[in-house]
């Protein structure tokens, strides 16, 4: 979000300045950003283990799917055949 705003007043800038200040507006930006992105880094998010409770929950899950799936098929097949 902070690099959306960032961006959005470096246009402001290019537009407003001549076309030789372009690269001094590009380092200006580039700094901003490092600088904001030091205040509030990006927050490292691990990976966690899936616990057993969530395997067997996934486990039953996709069971209880394939019974309910076949219960139809069934009923379908018993009265086309009835």
């Amino acid at each position: 979000m902070l690099a959306i705003m960032a961006r959005k007043k470096a246009k402001k800038k290019v537009s407003q300045t001549p076309v030789q200040k372009n690269t001094n507006v590009d380092t200006e930006l580039q700094e901003e950003v490092i600088r904001q992105l030091d205040k509030r880094p990006i927050p490292k998010v691990e990976k966690k283990k899936k616990s057993r409770f969530q395997i067997w929950t996934w486990i039953m899950s996709i069971f209880m799917v394939v019974v309910m799936a076949g219960s139809v098929i069934y009923a379908a097949i018993a009265a086309i055949g009835h």
